[in-house]
């Protein structure tokens, strides 16, 4: 029984990376989607007239 628990927990474990790799594959997709969009809006704003 005890192994069962430990198999049941493991798979658990292995269940979480997979969604937490899954989710930062997600995040990565949409982060190198992002950059595009904003340095194009930054640059029709003017970050020149940020820096000074």
């Amino acid at each position: 029984m005890i192994a069962f628990y430990l198999s049941l927990a493991a798979l658990g474990a292995a269940g979480a990376a997979l969604i937490r790799e899954l989710a930062a594959a997600q995040a990565k997709q949409r982060a190198a989607l992002r950059p595009v969009r904003v340095q194009s809006a930054d640059r029709g704003a003017g970050r020149s007239t940020r820096r000074g």
